[in-house]
Formats: structure tokens, C-alpha cells, sequence
């Protein structure tokens, strides 16, 4: 059984990047944003109890997933390897179909970039001993203008960013604390920008990968990629090598937004060694601050009430 990589982080961090530079590998391949690993353990935590492994229920839970059904996998055939590997549980349904999409690309190795898991690594960690996961982190400042720039994606303000990405990026350093080096690796988005082959090579060792110089050449693949997503726009920059300034809060926020993201999550930009440009909090940004969270709290329970009813619903008919 070889590694199992997956890309994680707060979505706007180069994630898609990194994944088409290790899709770009000869002997992997990386499936963009699959989501159903841990979508349908959350979803149908009946398969994952003992006393037998319900193979109708996943394929069911697969049909289900609309990003599933984006792998362009034929359900056929992940039906046919089901029967012929007859999986007892339901790590080894996932390797399946995993294993069917590796083939079908003529590869033997398999990942996933989904920048979401970082919200469930204690859980894949237990499901695949096997996993090694690289949470890339980026300046937050410039996930939070990309963010804005397509609200359709998540956060709609520079507030609601930051907390977006405060909670992501803590959720994911806790989890690698605990799984340990050998497992979690940190990476940045800006120091692939400054040494891309150096980045890259340190992470083929973390993965025990061997690095081929065809890796730093994704570019030329980024068009087919950004092409076969919702949003091609949103992707436009995969088409170009690693290049500097794309983004840059410097010169692109305003210094009333640069406050407020930095009184949400100033610390933790300072504990990940980024530069934090105020040093105080005025009155009105704590008041920004304050009904900034209480949204956010909101939103939060609204959406745990959906997960409890989905799950609860779906319990009444199985």
C-alpha cells in the first residue's frame, strides 16, 4: 500500500496548485477536490460502525455526491471493483475507488487536494494510516481579497475571511500537533512562489516521492484544469509558473479592512511569521469585530442544525 497524500487548507491558499503540481507526478495521481472521503463518513456514520459493510449504502452516498460525479468515474465501474475486492470496511471502499480513478489515468499511486479536509484530519488519520497530509497555508490578508473577489464561494466580507480562515488554519495546526511530523506537513504558499523546486523536492521527501523535473511544469496543464471547473476564471492563474504578486493585501486592501482582519487574527499571523502592519485597535473596528462574530456564530449553528437534520433524515430512510 503506498502513501496517500492530501492537500489541505483554507480554500484560496494555492491548494489547486499544489495538487496539479503532484498530479503532474508519473506514478500519482491527484483528484481535484473529490470531497466525498470524508462527506460520506459524516454523512453515513452507519458504515463505519462494526458488524459489516454496507457496499449498496456507499455506492448510494457516491451517486449522491455531486463532486463525485465531477471525476467524470463511472459508477459501473466502481461497482465491478467493489464485488471484486469485497471491502469489509469503509477505508478500504474508499481505496477502491480511488484505485479505479488512478487506473483509468494509467497511474498506481492516488491523492487528493480538498482544501475542506483540514477540517476532518483526526478522522482520515484513523480511517487511512497510510495518509500524509501538507496543509498549505497562505497570508491570510490575500486568501481574505480572494475570498471577497468571489463571494459566491464562502465568506463574503474581509471579517467573515478572516474568521473563515483563522478557524481552518488553527483546526488543521491542532490536528497536525497531534499527528506529528512524520504524518502533517506545513507548507507556505509564498515559499513555493520564492523556490519552487526547492519546496517541491522537500515535499517529494515528506511523501517518499521521487521528484521529476516535470512537476514544475504543471503550468502547461493549468488551462485543462481550470477549464473543467465551475468557475475557469477563478483558476486563471494555474496556466502561469509560480509567479509573485498576484495578489498582494499591500496594495490591494484597504487599511480599515487590513485592521480589522488583523484584530481577528493578528496573533495567529504573527505566530506563522507574518509581518502585522497595526499594532492597535480602534473603537469602531471592535465594534466591526464584535458584529462580525456574532454572524459568525450564527452561521455556525445554522449550519450544524442542517448536518443534524440531513443526517437525521437520512437515518429514517435507511
Amino acid at each position: 500500500m503506498g502513501v496517500f497524500p492530501l492537500f489541505v487548507g483554507s480554500g484560496r491558499s494555492g491548494t489547486t496548485m499544489f495538487g496539479l503540481i503532484f498530479d503532474s507526478h508519473p506514478d500519482l495521481v491527484v483528484t481535484h477536490e473529490a470531497h466525498f472521503v470524508a462527506g460520506i463518513a459524516v454523512d453515513y456514520p452507519s458504515l463505519l460502525r462494526p458488524g459489516g459493510f454496507d457496499s449498496r449504502l456507499f455506492m448510494e452516498g457516491l451517486q449522491a455526491n455531486a463532486n463525485f460525479r465531477r471525476l467524470d468515474l463511472p459508477i459501473s465501474e466502481v461497482g465491478e471493483r467493489l464485488k471484486v475486492s469485497n471491502p469489509d470496511n469503509y477505508a478500504d471502499a474508499v481505496r477502491a475507488v480511488f484505485e479505479v480513478f488512478a487506473h483509468r489515468q494509467g497511474k498506481t499511486l492516488y491523492g487528493d487536494k480538498t482544501p475542506g479536509y483540514v477540517n476532518h484530519l483526526d478522522l482520515l488519520s484513523e480511517l487511512f494510516p497510510e495518509a500524509r497530509f501538507v496543509h498549505i497555508i497562505r497570508d491570510g490578508r490575500d486568501v481574505a481579497l480572494a475570498y471577497v473577489e468571489r463571494p459566491e464561494w464562502g465568506p463574503r466580507t474581509i471579517a467573515e475571511a478572516a474568521m473563515y480562515w483563522r478557524s481552518r488554519v488553527e483546526r488543521g495546526r491542532e490536528s497536525g500537533a497531534r499527528l506529528g511530523p512524520v504524518r502533517y506537513h506545513e507548507v507556505r504558499y509564498e515559499t513555493l512562489i520564492a523556490d519552487a523546486e526547492g519546496t517541491v523536492r522537500d515535499l517529494c521527501r515528506f511523501l517518499g516521492l521521487d521528484f521529476y523535473p516535470a512537476m514544475l511544469e504543471y503550468y502547461k496543464r493549468g488551462e485543462t484544469l481550470a477549464s473543467s471547473t465551475k468557475d475557469p476564471q477563478a483558476f486563471k492563474a494555474l496556466s502561469k509558473p509560480p509567479t509573485s504578486g498576484l495578489r498582494d493585501w499591500r496594495k490591494q486592501m484597504r487599511k480599515s479592512d487590513i485592521a480589522l482582519f488583523e484584530a481577528i487574527a493578528g496573533d495567529l499571523l504573527l505566530d506563522l511569521g507574518y509581518e502585522r502592519s497595526t499594532s492597535t485597535t480602534s473603537i469602531a473596528t471592535r465594534l466591526r469585530v464584535g458584529a462580525a462574530n456574532a454572524q459568525w456564530q450564527w452561521r455556525r449553528i445554522g449550519a450544524r442544525l442542517g448536518r443534524t437534520t440531513r443526517r437525521f433524515r437520512r437515518a429514517r430512510t435507511t
